[in-house]
């Protein structure tokens, strides 16, 4: 079998490859990976299928009342992060929005109305009642934990996610990419799950259609991992 011969320049480019996809991070952030204290346990999770993040959460229908915990990557510098309802529909302006601001290395949260594009980020109490409001960044995660009592009148009832940055200690608005218009859902409660809206996709639905992102990405990283082993041994020979 006739010897075969590759140049230099390929080989470093293909170690280059190699080390890249190596040090290249594997999403982390999802329902089966974040494990909370048992003082902190909750009854559901939704793998959100934007910006790696998660929402658990446990809703008592009987007392209106939800509580979460939102899991996301914290930003790698100053940044803000965001989970909202929105009992009129998914969209941004009459959003009551927890916000979390990752300054100079700290984090602090706060509740915030998105009144309309004039004023988009108002820091004040939100029109229902919010308790135990705590932030934290662990390991590169912030989790956003509290307890929200629901409006009454809340026929639409939606959630958004999202990030943005931070300049000078003053929240920007988010980028208008398609990511960040994705952002928001419905909010549909585990019980509801077999509601008579079979277009409505319930926290069930969400779940499993995030885990399927998070298995292509995971797999996906796998097999160019094992790619570039393979041609790494294949031009060794």
């Amino acid at each position: 079998m006739a010897s075969l011969h590759f140049s230099p320049l390929l080989i470093a480019i293909s170690i280059t490859i190699f080390i890249f996809l190596l040090s290249s991070p594997v999403s982390s952030v999802t329902c089966e990976t974040q494990k909370l204290p048992p003082q902190r346990s909750f009854d559901h999770c939704i793998n959100f299928p934007t910006f790696n993040a998660t929402l658990q959460y446990t809703h008592a229908d009987n007392q209106n009342l939800l509580s979460i915990a939102f899991a996301i990557d914290a930003p790698k510098s100053d940044g803000w992060v965001s989970w909202g309802i929105n009992p009129t529909g998914p969209k941004m302006f009459g959003t009551g929005a927890l916000i979390a601001v990752k300054e100079n290395g700290t984090v602090k949260i706060d509740e915030y109305n998105l009144v309309s594009a004039q004023i988009p980020y108002k820091k004040e109490k939100l029109p229902y009642d919010v308790s135990g409001l705590f932030v934290e960044e662990v390991n590169g995660v912030i989790t956003i934990l509290a307890h929200l009592t629901l409006p009454e009148k809340a026929d639409n009832l939606s959630h958004l996610w999202q990030v943005g940055p931070v300049v000078g200690g003053v929240i920007r608005g988010h980028a208008a990419e398609k990511v960040n218009d994705e952002s928001k859902a419905p909010l549909k409660f585990e019980k509801d799950a077999n509601n008579n809206n079979p277009d409505s996709p319930s926290a069930h639905d969400m779940k499993k259609s995030g885990g399927v992102v998070m298995m292509m990405t995971k797999s996906g990283f796998r097999f160019h991992f094992g790619l570039a082993l393979f041609l790494l041994g294949f031009m060794s020979m």
